[in-house]
């Protein structure tokens, strides 16, 4: 019979890969494509280019009349998704970064439109993120693309300082990335992205989230640094699950309109985990990663009251060993995916960690 080593422990945190750095850039004269290949002698990021639908217009002519007209039209109604001009079609998988580089040239003191297009399009998937922003301009300060940024990405982690590089810059642009990604502490900022996960275990699954940084979730992690905590939730308004912390956390409360996924803080004492929309004032702290949809979430979370336990990703949460000859049932493997052995006969898996029962458990 196959031993079953079970770590004691309700806490499951799958040994994270480190976040990755996407950079995103348009480049309309070639300027910034020359800085984003000199960035990436750097770091290590995935890129993508922003290309407008219509090709070959030429935006010189005329002093820039094209792009002073896509500017202007943006200025006039700058909620309305018309008012953006077209861009070839880009697929993300935002899960996979915690860091973007947004690079971008300065159109008539705003930010290019089809840079405008992208992040129109997906700067609600960049919420909790950390965003740098790198701008080329001619002579012109970047504050009106800094504004544009952060009211494309109004919930983005905008890294300080941007980098402005003047055209007459160009050529010196690897000594200044260098000075830039030392000023916003790159190198340890990717190297700690796991400090901004919590593990969530419930219902014999575990998730990671990714938290924003505010004086409530920072006082969540020292809670948390002192062991896992296991909250006793219900559901409220069919779009929640809600339940008590074991102490109150420094409120920053603003206008959230939730989707699912949505980690909140309520009245200081109340951990939320939306699974449908809400508008309120209340607290942010993070937002579960790899989330499909409202209804695969309120499916795992299930009906009722339910028992979730938080803890800091990367801590084992293992408070003792015990062998187990049983056959259990409930087994996942390390993505969460449940798995039927052979027969369903548990000693016929093969060799590896799984969760068991909701535990973390080795087979031999």
């Amino acid at each position: 019979m196959k031993k079953y080593i079970i770590l004691l422990s309700l806490i499951f945190s799958v040994m994270a890969i480190q976040a990755k750095t996407l950079v995103a850039y348009y480049s309309y004269t070639n300027n910034i494509h020359r800085v984003i290949s000199e960035l990436t002698v750097q770091i290590q990021a995935d890129v993508i280019r922003i290309e407008p639908v219509e090709k070959g217009l030429d935006y010189a002519v005329d002093n820039y009349a094209i792009g002073s007209e896509q500017i202007a039209a943006i200025r006039a109604k700058p909620n309305d998704a018309s008012s953006y001009p077209a861009i070839d079609p880009v697929t993300v998988n935002w899960d996979e970064y915690n860091t973007v580089i947004i690079a971008t040239p300065l159109w008539w003191g705003n930010m290019a439109a089809p840079m405008q297009t992208f992040l129109f399009h997906n700067g609600a998937s960049l919420a909790g993120k950390n965003i740098g922003l790198i701008v080329s301009s001619a002579s012109s300060g970047i504050s009106g693309v800094e504004a544009d940024a952060k009211r494309l990405i109004p919930e983005g982690i905008f890294l300080s300082p941007s980098l402005w590089i003047r055209s007459s810059q160009i050529s010196s642009a690897s000594p200044l990335l260098s000075t830039w990604l030392n000023g916003i502490d790159y190198n340890d900022l990717t190297h700690n992205d796991m400090d901004d996960k919590l593990s969530i275990s419930v219902n014999g699954r575990a998730l990671t989230a990714s938290i924003v940084d505010n004086s409530s979730t920072r006082a969540l992690k020292e809670l948390l640094a002192d062991g896992p905590v296991t909250i006793h939730m219900s559901d409220y308004g069919n779009m929640e699950k809600v339940g008590p912390l074991p102490q109150s956390l420094p409120t920053n409360d603003e206008r959230i309109n939730t989707v699912a996924g949505d980690l909140i803080l309520y009245k200081g004492r109340n951990f939320v985990i939306y699974y449908d929309t809400n508008s309120w004032n209340f607290t942010r702290l993070g937002k579960i990663d790899d989330i499909i949809s409202g209804a695969a979430l309120k499916g795992l979370l299930g009906n009722g009251d339910v028992d979730v336990t938080l803890a800091l990703s990367g801590s084992s949460g293992i408070d003792g060993v015990m062998a187990d000859g049983s056959h259990p049932t409930g087994i996942y493997d390390l993505k969460g995916v449940r798995v039927t052995p052979p027969d369903n006969d548990p000693d016929r898996l093969p060799a590896g960690i799984y969760i068991i029962n909701g535990k973390k458990t080795i087979l031999q």
